[in-house]
This record gives C-alpha cells, sequence and structure tokens, in this order.
C-alpha cells in the first residue's frame, strides 16, 4: 500500500503539491492566531505598563513603628528582612524611610519630607554630589530639588535646619526623568500651589529632601521616621505573567504583610483589570480572523480535490468493476493526502509564525516578539487535521457512489435530504450564532464566528439558487440563439463543483467587504468618541485658584479669544444627577471641536447662554467691610435667639463667606466685616441675615456700604430693588424706602425657622440658561434643577435642547463659567479646564503657567484617537482585515483549483463542438459567471450579515461611546478593498478562459 501511495502522489503531483499549499496555509492561519494573540498581549501589557499611574505599578508596605534619627537604609532591620521575604517573583523591592517636618532655610520655610530611598542618585542630575554617611557630630548630609534651594535661599554647601536638626547641602539635584515611577506621581516631586508662576516646570518648594545612608543626630530623638517599601512590579512581569497570576500575588502580600502588622495597599488590581479585559477582546477579535482564512482553505481543498476527485471517477468505477474493495479506495484516499497534510503541519508553524512577526511588526503599540510554543503547534495540527477532514469529505461522495454512476461522465445530482443536508447545518450554525450574538455582554463562543457562519449559509443558499436560475436563463438563451453566454451558463450550472466555488468567492468577498466595513465604522467610531470626550483638539487640565483665577488668566493669554477658552467639567454627585459643563462662552464656537452628534450649532449655543447681564456687578476694593443697617424687632421676645449677618465675596482665590464682628442689634449700628482678599478688588456675591428661630417680626434697614471709610453703595444704590434677588422669598420679603433717607428694607415673617437668607446681587440671570441634552427629557422653556459648579442646589432655564454635548456626551447642561462663577456661594468644585484651538502657539503651557496655573495633564483628540488604537479591539481588527486580505489570495486559488480539475473535460467538449461548427466567440471558459454571481451574492450577504451583527460589535475595550456608532461605513472606502478584489477575480477568470480557447484552437486547428 505504501508503494501504491508513493506511486499515486507522484503520479499526480500537481493535486499533491496543491493539498500540500492549501493545508500549509490552513496550518500557518492557525497558528498564526495564537501567536499574534500572545504577542499582542504582552504589546498591549508594555503599553499598558508605560501610560500606567505610578501607584498602579508598586505595592506599598510601611513599618507602623517610629524610630529616631535620620531616616537611613532599612534593608537589614527587621522590616527590610521581612519584606524581601514576603516581596514575590517578578517584583523589585525598593526600600526607604521618610520624615515629615519644616524645612527652614535664610529666606524662607516650607512643609516637606525627609526621606531616604535607594536609587535616587542614579535618577537625576547633581550640582555638586549626593550625600555621604556621616559620622557623630558632622552635620547630616542632604539632597534639595532646585525649587526647593530657591525657597530656602541654600545652594551646595549651604545649610538649614529640619525640624530642629541642621543640616548641610551636599548637592541640588534636577530629575532627569519626572515620569519614572520612582517619583510616585507627585509624591516626591511636589505639584506647585496655583497663584503664582512657578520657578520650575517640574516640582515645586515642597519638592522631597533626600539623606544618606546613615547619619548619626547629637539627639537621635529631634528627628522621627518610619521605614517603607514599594515593591515594583516589572514590565515583563506584567508582559510574561498571567493577570490572575500577578493578582494572586499581590493579594497574598497584602495578606501576609497586614499580619506582620504593616500597613499595605495597592492599585495593581486595577491595571490588571484593564489589561485583562483588553487581552480578552483581543483573542475574541481574533478567533473571527483566524476562523475566516482557516475555513476558506478548507473550502477551496473541498473544491479543488472534489473537482479532482470527479475528474477520476471512471477510473474508479473500473476498479470497483474489477475487484478492488472500497476499503482499499478509502485507505489510497486518506495515504495519499494524509503525507501531504503531515507535512503541512511543520511548515505552517513556519508560516504562521513569519506571518504573526510581519503583522506583529506593523501593527502592535510595543515590540512584542512572537514565539512557537505548544499552543502555536496545537492550533496548526488542528488546521492541518481539518484540511485532512475537508480532503476526504471531498471525497467521500465519490468513493461511496455506486458503480454506475462513477461510470457517467456528468456527475448525478444529489436528491432527497443528503442535497439539502449541508445547507440546513450551515444556516442552523448561522442562527445559533446570531442568537448567542444577541443574547447580550461580550461575545463569546459561536457568537465570535457569527459573520463567517452567516456569509457561509447566505453564499450556500445564494449559490443555490444562482444554479438552478442560471440553468433555466442559460437554456432560454440557447433557445433564442445566444449560445456564447448560453452556452457558459449551462456548462456551469451542469458541474456540481461550481457551487461550492460560487459559496466560497462569496464568503471571501462578503468577509472582505465586512471586515473592511466594520474597520471604517471602528475608525470614525475612534474619531468621534475622541472629539466628543475631549472637547476640543487640545485640552490642558490645570489647578487654579478660582473660577475667577481661571478665567482671568484665561483671558489675560488670550485676550482676543482666537485659541483658548476657560471651561469647568463638574460631574453629577449621583446617577440620576445632571453632570455640568460651565464655558467661556463667547469662545465656544471658535475654540470647541464640532461635530454632527451634538444636534445644533455650537454658535446658538454661545448666544443662548450668554444673553446680556441684568446689571452689573457690585467691585469692591478695601481690606474692610462696613454695613450700616437698623434693626427693629422685640429684643425681649427673641430671647437668647441671635440675629446675624455674613457677607460672602469672591476674589482671585475664591469665593469666602464672612460673619461681621457682631451680632445684629436692634437701632442703627455699623457692622465690620473683614475681607483682606479685597485689599486689590473683589465682587460682592451676597449679604445673608441668620436667624434660625424668629418670634416676633424682623425688619432690617440697609442704608449704606462702606470699603475702608470709602462708599461704595449709598442707600439709594441699595434701594434699586432690580439689583437684589432674596434666595427665600417664602417668609421674606425685600422691599425699598424712597424718602430722604433711602434705603433696602428686609422684612422677615414671625415665627419662622429656617436657615440663612440670602440677599444676593443680581449681576447674572437668574435661573441660569444653559442648554440641556434631551435625554434628560425636559422640554425648552422649563427650568431643571441641579448642583451648581459650586455643589450648591440651583435651577436652570432650559434654552435649548442637544442631542449631545462637548466633554459630556448624552447626558449633561452647558452654562456660562462667568454667570455661573457669579451665582455660586460656597467653595470651587469641578475640573478646571483650558481648552485650546489648533492655532494656539507652541508655548501656551508656558504662557499659562505665567499666570498661576499649575498644568496638571495634556489632552489632545489626535492622542485619544490614537489610544483607540493601541486598544485589543483595534488591533483584532487589524488582524482580520489582514486575514480578509488574504482570503482574496485563497478564493484566486481556489478559482484556479476548481478550473484546473475540469479543463481537460471541458476542453475537449469544446473541440467536439467546435468540429460540429460551434463558433470561435463562443469557445470561453465560463468562469466569469461564477464570479460574477459571488459578486452579487457577497453584495447581499454583507449587507444581510451587517444588519444582523452590527449591534454586537464591540470596538471599545470598556464597551461604551458616548457617540452611537455609525450605522453605515463610508461606501467609497469600502469599495477601495472590494473592487480591487472583484477585478482580480475577473482577470483570473479572464486568464483562464483564454488558456481553455487556446487549448481548444490548438487541438482545432483554427
Amino acid at each position: 500500500m505504501l508503494a501504491i501511495i508513493w506511486g499515486a502522489l507522484a503520479a499526480r503531483r500537481a493535486q499533491a503539491l496543491a493539498v500540500l499549499l492549501l493545508a500549509v496555509l490552513a496550518s500557518a492561519a492557525a497558528a498564526a492566531a495564537p501567536g499574534y494573540v500572545a504577542a499582542a498581549g504582552r504589546a498591549l501589557a508594555s503599553d499598558g505598563f508605560s501610560t500606567a499611574d505610578p501607584n498602579e505599578l508598586r505595592l506599598r508596605l510601611t513599618d507602623p513603628t517610629e524610630y529616631p534619627g535620620m531616616p537611613g537604609d532599612p534593608t537589614g532591620s527587621v522590616f527590610g528582612t521581612k519584606v524581601e521575604r514576603l516581596a514575590p517573583a517578578g517584583f523589585v523591592v525598593v526600600l526607604g524611610a521618610q520624615s515629615g517636618g519644616v524645612a527652614a532655610g535664610p529666606s524662607g520655610r516650607v512643609t516637606t519630607s525627609l526621606i531616604y530611598r535607594a536609587g535616587v542618585c542614579e535618577r537625576v542630575a547633581v550640582v555638586g554630589a549626593c550625600p555621604r554617611p556621616t559620622s557623630k557630630g558632622q552635620l547630616p548630609e542632604v539632597l534639595v530639588s532646585t525649587n526647593t534651594a530657591a525657597h530656602l535661599g541654600v545652594a551646595t554647601g549651604g545649610e538649614f535646619t529640619f525640624g530642629a536638626v541642621p543640616v548641610r547641602v551636599a548637592g541640588v539635584y534636577r530629575p532627569l526623568d519626572a515620569t519614572d515611577p520612582f517619583w510616585l506621581g507627585g509624591e516626591y516631586l511636589r505639584p506647585p500651589a496655583p497663584g503664582s508662576a512657578p520657578t520650575s516646570a517640574v516640582g515645586s518648594a515642597p519638592d522631597a529632601i533626600f539623606t544618606s545612608e546613615s547619619s548619626p543626630l547629637a539627639d537621635d530623638d529631634a528627628i522621627l521616621y518610619r521605614a517603607i517599601a514599594d515593591l515594583y512590579v516589572t514590565e515583563q512581569a506584567v508582559s510574561t505573567r498571567s493577570a490572575q497570576d500577578l493578582r494572586d500575588a499581590a493579594a497574598a502580600v497584602t495578606r501576609d504583610g497586614s499580619r506582620e502588622g504593616f500597613g499595605a495597599g495597592t492599585s495593581l488590581p486595577s491595571l490588571l483589570d484593564r489589561l485583562t479585559l483588553q487581552r480578552g477582546q483581543l483573542a475574541a477579535g481574533v478567533t473571527l480572523g483566524a476562523g475566516l482564512v482557516v475555513l476558506l482553505c478548507w473550502l477551496v481543498l473541498f473544491v479543488a480535490v472534489s473537482s479532482a476527485a470527479d475528474e477520476r471517477r471512471p477510473e474508479q468505477g473500473l476498479l470497483l468493476l474489477r475487484g478492488v474493495q472500497r476499503r482499499r479506495l478509502w485507505a489510497l484516499a486518506i495515504g495519499e493526502h494524509a503525507v501531504p497534510v503531515l507535512v503541512a503541519i511543520p511548515l505552517g508553524c513556519l508560516g504562521g509564525l513569519a506571518a504573526a512577526r510581519l503583522l506583529a511588526a506593523h501593527t502592535l503599540p510595543a515590540r512584542a516578539d512572537v514565539t512557537v510554543d505548544a499552543t502555536v503547534l496545537g492550533y496548526a495540527a488542528v488546521g492541518a487535521a481539518g484540511a485532512l477532514t475537508a480532503v476526504l469529505l471531498a471525497q467521500a461522495r465519490t468513493l461511496s457512489a455506486p458503480v454506475v454512476d462513477l461510470l457517467r461522465r456528468v456527475p448525478a445530482r444529489m436528491r432527497g435530504w443528503r442535497a439539502t443536508v449541508g445547507d440546513i447545518v450551515a444556516v442552523s450554525i448561522a442562527v445559533a450564532a446570531l442568537m448567542q450574538l444577541h443574547s447580550g455582554g461580550s461575545p463569546s463562543g459561536l457568537a465570535l464566528l457569527a459573520p463567517v457562519a452567516g456569509a457561509l449559509a447566505a453564499g450556500l443558499l445564494l449559490a443555490r439558487v444562482a444554479m438552478i436560475a442560471g440553468a433555466a436563463v442559460g437554456a432560454g438563451l440557447l433557445a433564442r440563439g445566444r449560445t456564447t453566454a448560453g452556452l457558459a451558463l449551462v456548462q456551469v450550472t451542469r458541474q456540481p463543483r461550481f457551487r461550492p466555488l460560487i459559496a466560497l468567492l462569496t464568503v471571501v468577498v462578503a468577509m472582505l467587504a465586512f471586515t473592511a466595513a466594520t474597520s471604517e465604522v471602528a475608525s470614525a467610531a475612534y474619531t468621534d468618541r475622541a472629539t466628543v470626550e475631549v472637547g476640543a483638539p487640545r485640552v490642558i487640565g490645570v489647578d487654579a485658584l478660582s473660577h475667577r483665577h481661571l478665567l482671568e488668566s484665561v483671558r489675560a493669554v488670550d485676550p482676543e479669544g482666537r485659541y483658548a477658552m476657560a471651561a469647568v467639567v463638574k460631574e453629577a454627585a449621583a446617577e440620576a444627577g445632571t453632570p455640568v459643563l460651565a464655558v467661556d462662552s463667547d469662545r465656544l464656537a471658535t475654540v470647541t471641536a464640532p461635530h454632527s452628534s451634538y444636534g445644533m450649532a455650537l454658535a446658538d449655543v454661545a448666544r443662548e447662554i450668554r444673553p446680556e447681564p441684568p446689571g452689573p456687578p457690585i467691585l469692591l476694593r478695601g481690606r474692610e467691610l462696613t454695613v450700616v443697617l437698623s434693626a427693629s424687632y422685640d429684643e425681649e421676645a427673641f430671647g437668647g435667639n441671635r440675629v446675624r449677618l455674613f457677607v460672602s465675596v469672591a476674589s482671585r482665590t475664591g469665593t469666602r463667606r464672612i460673619t461681621a464682628h457682631k451680632d445684629i442689634k436692634p437701632d442703627l449700628r455699623e457692622y465690620r466685616v473683614q475681607m483682606p482678599e479685597c485689599a486689590q478688588e473683589c465682587r460682592l456675591v451676597n449679604m445673608e441675615i441668620v436667624a434660625p428661630v424668629t418670634p416676633d417680626a424682623l425688619k432690617i434697614r440697609f442704608e449704606g456700604v462702606r470699603t475702608d471709610d470709602e462708599a461704595a453703595l449709598s442707600g439709594a444704590e441699595l434701594a434699586d430693588l432690580r439689583r437684589w434677588r432674596l434666595s427665600d422669598a417664602d417668609d421674606t420679603s425685600l422691599s425699598a424706602t424712597s424718602d430722604r433717607e433711602a434705603a433696602l428694607v428686609f422684612d422677615m415673617a414671625e415665627g419662622r425657622r429656617s436657615g440663612p437668607t440670602a440677599i444676593s446681587v443680581v449681576d447674572s440671570p437668574f435661573p441660569l440658561p444653559g442648554w440641556l441634552t434631551r435625554s434628560k427629557e425636559i422640554p425648552v422653556g422649563w427650568t431643571h434643577p441641579y448642583d451648581g459648579i459650586d455643589g450648591t442646589p440651583t435651577e436652570a432655564s432650559v434654552g435649548g435642547l442637544a442631542d449631545r454635548l462637548p466633554r459630556l456626551g448624552a447626558s449633561g447642561m452647558i452654562v456660562d463659567l462667568e454667570y455661573a462663577d457669579r451665582l455660586a456661594v460656597a467653595g470651587q468644585t469641578g475640573v478646571k479646564e483650558v481648552w485650546l484651538a489648533p492655532t494656539a502657539p507652541a508655548d501656551i503651557l508656558d504662557r499659562l503657567r505665567a499666570q498661576g496655573l499649575v498644568i496638571q495633564y495634556d489632552r489632545t483628540i489626535a492622542a485619544a484617537r490614537q489610544g483607540f488604537d493601541r486598544q485589543g479591539a483595534a488591533l483584532a481588527l487589524r488582524f482580520n482585515l489582514f486575514a480578509a486580505l488574504a482570503g482574496v489570495l485563497i478564493g484566486a486559488a481556489g478559482l484556479i483549483a476548481a478550473a484546473a480539475a475540469e479543463q481537460r473535460n471541458r476542453v475537449t467538449m469544446l473541440v467536439a463542438l467546435r468540429r460540429q461548427g460551434l463558433p470561435a466567440r463562443a469557445v470561453r471558459g465560463g468562469y466569469g459567471w461564477p464570479v460574477a454571481v459571488a459578486t452579487v451574492s457577497a453584495g447581499l450577504a454583507t449587507l444581510v450579515i451587517w444588519l444582523l451583527t452590527r449591534s454586537g460589535q464591540r470596538l471599545f475595550s470598556d464597551g461604551r461611546s458616548p457617540v452611537p456608532l455609525p450605522d453605515w461605513p463610508d461606501v467609497g472606502r469600502l469599495l477601495l478593498f472590494v473592487l480591487p478584489t472583484v477585478v482580480l477575480f475577473a482577470l483570473t477568470a479572464a486568464v483562464l478562459g483564454r488558456f481553455v480557447a487556446a487549448s481548444v484552437r490548438r487541438r482545432t486547428g483554427r
């Protein structure tokens, strides 16, 4: 049998080579998937490691005991020994010690930390030298930052005190890389306080002061310190070990450290959760592309081998007539194809490894090596085994057919249930996959292959319809004398082998179109989400003294409003609350990135939320405010219930509520309020009367307001009721006297129990006008309750509705920042930002720092878009597109294989017809018809699977987007992928037809 098998391989070398090549492709595709997934997982881990918050990369252990003396190296201590024992593999231990206190130098004082930390000298540039151990009686040496040195007024060789201990400056340091996790974000390099221009872009005066390994003190009790240990997870551990393994290791350290009495804390699990999610989505997404390529290889093998088997039908029929047993024919078939399939496994592993490396080099966000392991070998074996199964299934019909059918020139058509069982199975699998896809949650299992299963089912059904319709159309064309088209159609529809070929080409084109469409939609979705979530081409997160400081600083940097806008984002305190975006509305349309999903024009919003103010603000200048008022109430009836006056003012440093120096008493009196923040200028927010209980009626006349003995508000100005608004008008009222002594009169009803009642300056519209998202279901013109940018409950007047808002997405409200700040009566809340247009100058960060703003982060739409492109879902899409393009070549190979298998019979038939007078123009291969039918079928199949699967697509690792995904891809860009594919198949069919025509001409001589 071995000799017979070898002879069959030698006699049918072309077929054996075709089986080998297609089996290699199947094995390579199956092997490339796990190799790429493993490499991409490591790349995702490396990328996540590089962008993670420093606190997410470490686990901190703290010794609860305080030790006397200068902080030193705890390596040899009991704490250090236990930490080394607790540290798991894959973690690097950095030991240290720290003490808090006040450093005092010739020109200033600062509260900071004195720290010993191993490895600091390797991470800084030093003017002077690193601290050295000193003996008792010598001044301990320290290393200070340039910011601390400037604030204390010291330099290298200078001295200052930490607590009560004098120390000597051995060197002044500047960090080489402030983003190194060693610095723990802002723990050692403290961000500056807002309000004044910093001396450095990195750090501030309270930066950490570093000590040497050992420096005994004359009085060790002068300083107390605690030992600490930071266990850093290494990039290699994050890249190569499973997230669950690292999570268990961190949990074990935390548990064992707590048993030892150490304080333990870490944010590492949050990083591991993100990586687990992305790795899972990557593996799930790659399954689609790998499954597509493997399935196409199996289909091509099935088409090619079944076509070749049909050509050998008479040969097998004669062997059976001569007494050869069918089991020996099966053994021959298995042996003939098992040899190339077994050879394909190692070749497929090498090919898959090469493909995965090529793809990884051009698509992954970080460098990652692709290696061969047991998983890769196993998947390659599965791909090869599937190829062998496809080969045997392709021959099953021939090897089990009766002898009389084997001796027919044209294979008999299958009838009954056998003719439809394949279609039923394919449709059943597709339906099950689609149902699982729409069951909710992340796609898994069969749902991952829903597009491929749907395309295959649609291809088989449409191919069956095409064969039936083609036979009828071909017969009709022949009846009308149109022999060229009619004969080609009849030839195709009479051969059952063309049906799987049409299904194959349909799957190829449909999956390429579907994958390209998904990639196009994903690209648009990434851009949409980045645009809406970031809000402007560039957004700088800042810390400012107040909202007013933010506004004034941005207006000073860009007085004309051409490229910069102040913004405050306040998230809702509860899920049912309303997030708020407060902007400098005059600049909204200029700076904000427009987007169609907003459903409104930014210029219209800016105009609506910034009407003319109802009155000017009341500005005060002076360190002391004097309120002249007369109170009228029965002091005996009030008993011990106090009546107090509070004044709220807003300055560059924020809003402050200040109490008068004494309680309000009957008769005319003056009440002084100390307000040093108003020495330059401030704004009067309100005056509050606090009388929790009013046993009798209370009337207060405000007759004048002075600042530093200069009149700020006269009685007549106070009596203008248009300038004042009551916060609670239920039991209180405002009136004015118009006599010679004009005044503002405040009345409070008898028997009232309530909180403070504010008399607010009317310098901003109230309720505040705003644009609300439609998701809140509040009509235009109604009022909507929300928490203001100071955190206090208030109301807004809905001036318009939007589908979405910049930065907030589908839920929130946008208001004017200046008006919102004027209505603010409490502390400053919300995230302060500066939104920038593309025309912002290159030194914009330095300009903002010069205004006293502290830079916290710098985001751009482009960077956010690139971040989405580096996620697991995006990497899987690229692999799938690569697989779909590879499927095009496989489809072309299937077309060639099918044509080669039946070329001899086709040429023989056409030669006979040509000698009987068939016109030369009718001598065609007919291969263009399967291509044309497959193109139309693929278009229908793509439409169907797109409609059925688009809602189940997972394009983002976190599964959410503030913008709905586009319903349809850009057709123009989609055609850039599909048209070349159809042209390739058409050219292949034309070339094959020319080969047939040339062979007929050679044999007929005409």
